[in-house]
């Protein structure tokens, strides 16, 4: 035993003196530069962007905060860094709001304190992306074909009307059969694209607003087929003068679904409603001709919505004399086209609202049951009704809208013994205001032109204002009053349809198509 540590004690001293004589022998020292003997002790940084460093990181993250309970100052010594420790502390503390995967649409999801916010892509919005901006109701009506709803869930969805279902692209409406609503019938779509097409109208531009020389020329139908005269003229420098027209069947090709052109100049020599002309028979089948039991006469006009719903004027109803019934598929009051049907009324509803006592044409609607249900056919065919919005949308955004009926064909004057229509165009409500020396409530509005002897006369009340939206009439307003009839300066004043659609919707049970 003592002669091992006599072994240790002499190999101990033999290093020493090895390494005594190489520092005398070669100059070389033992200990650190100051400099470099500060960097051992120099404390390493625990995050940059190397890949080492990340490892460690990751391996402190997990020994400091995963494996046991840490702090906010524990969790910034690991990411040495306000921002990222603030991204990992929401998630620590109340859990990833994002895990559920919440964002649509291939949005950014990005966690929060109880909440999440998603950055959506281009063209959607909503708290969850979900929303897809382009298709909002209040742009292009959402692309939908007839009505556009805002769903809280799915965000704007189209519906369509009875009759219709939704296509394969939840887009479009469908017709169940072929008497659905807003359509015109088979037999007068083909008598109209197949009759030879004839315009002779004389044109006095002298009544109108304006001074400047015509240059016309006739188009073939457009896309939406409709003959528009009114692109072509040339209203600069010159004088007016009547301009005649005359087309054959040679110049215009026919057309497979030929609608009432949308603009139409015509003459205001003792024609029908006021400024108008005759409807083709059928081209309007909703329209209904209320009658005077008693002297067979039509006082007022009516639009069909169902089998065995028709729509009014209240006045009529209010002023009417006697006992009446309505009949569908008129066209000429003079002889039996084979066409007419008529109906009892066995039951008139005013809207609850309607008080001729304090107005007579405030709330002016009326609904009346038939007492038998109607059949359809290509003359008798109901019209379309639209949401509110819907309504609304297409009254200020139609280029005009068609009014019929077999009222005086002048203030004053006799009756038509056919059907007439005239385009109005929707008039901006300051301007109806100013025009009229009587009240205009919201519930109504104008329609008309300022100079043109264009306008609904006595006879023509209760009788439909429509519009047209891609290929289906809907109705946007019923003839209610005016001060005299296309009096200058004057317009049309219409019920406001938009304003009654739930209510409609309620006594007549008439609801929009399910739109699973």
């Amino acid at each position: 035993m003592l002669l091992k540590s006599m072994g240790k004690i002499f190999l101990s001293l033999l290093v020493v003196s090895l390494l005594v004589d190489n520092w005398f022998t070669y100059g070389v020292s033992v200990f650190m530069l100051p400099q470099a003997a500060s960097t051992v002790l120099r404390r390493q940084r625990r995050y940059n962007s190397g890949h080492l460093e990340e490892v460690v990181q990751r391996d402190n993250l997990e020994r400091e905060c995963i494996e046991e309970k840490c702090n906010w100052e524990e969790a910034r010594e690991v990411f040495e860094d306000n921002a990222k420790t603030m991204e990992f502390w929401t998630g620590y503390i109340d859990g990833d709001q994002c895990e559920s995967s919440p964002c649509q649409n291939g949005a950014r999801c990005q966690d929060g304190l109880s909440s999440y916010v998603c950055w959506c892509p281009s063209g959607f919005g909503g708290k969850n992306c979900e929303i897809e901006i382009a298709r909002q109701c209040d742009v292009d009506n959402g692309g939908c074909m007839q009505f556009c709803v805002e769903d809280k869930v799915r965000g704007p969805t189209c519906a369509c009307a009875p009759g219709y279902q939704r296509g394969a692209d939840k887009m479009t409406c469908e017709p169940l059969s072929q008497y659905s609503c807003g359509r015109i019938g088979k037999t007068v779509k083909d008598k109209l694209s197949a009759r030879s097409l004839t315009v002779s109208e004389t044109v006095d531009l002298n009544k109108m607003s304006f001074n400047g020389h015509i240059n016309m020329s006739i188009q073939t139908p457009s896309e939406n087929n409709t003959l528009d005269l009114f692109n072509d003229l040339d209203l600069t420098n010159g004088t007016a003068s009547p301009v005649s027209l005359e087309v054959n069947s040679t110049q215009l090709p026919a057309v497979d679904n030929w609608t009432i052109p949308l603009r139409h100049i015509s003459s205001s020599i003792d024609e029908r409603i006021v400024g108008g002309n005759e409807a083709t028979r059928g081209a309007i089948p909703w329209q209904v001709a209320i009658i005077n039991k008693a002297t067979s006469t039509v006082f007022c006009g009516g639009s069909l919505l169902s089998d065995v719903w028709v729509v009014t004027a209240a006045h009529c109803i209010t002023k009417s004399k006697g006992p009446f019934f309505s009949r569908l598929g008129e066209h000429d009051k003079r002889k039996n086209e084979k066409s007419e049907r008529d109906h009892e009324v066995d039951d008139v509803i005013l809207n609850p609202h309607y008080d001729a006592k304090k107005s007579l044409y405030n709330h002016d609607i009326a609904l009346l049951h038939l007492q038998t249900p109607v059949i359809f056919s290509d003359y008798i065919i109901p019209i379309c009704l639209g949401t509110n919005g819907f309504t609304e949308f297409l009254l200020r955004n139609a280029a005009t809208s068609l009014v019929s009926g077999w009222g005086q064909v002048r203030f004053g004057g006799r009756d038509s013994p056919t059907l007439q229509k005239v385009q109005v165009p929707y008039v901006d409500r300051t301007e109806c205001k100013r025009s009229s020396s009587d009240h205009v409530s919201n519930f109504m509005f104008c329609a008309g032109y300022d100079t043109l002897e264009k306008d609904a006369c006595l006879g023509d009340s209760g009788g439909p204002h429509a519009s047209m939206y891609k290929d289906t009439w809907f109705l946007t307003g019923i003839v209610s009053w005016g001060e005299e009839c296309a009096k200058e300066g004057k317009y049309g004043i219409y019920t406001r349809i938009s304003k009654y659609f739930q209510w409609i919707s309620d006594v007549t049970g008439l609801t929009l198509a399910p739109t699973n």
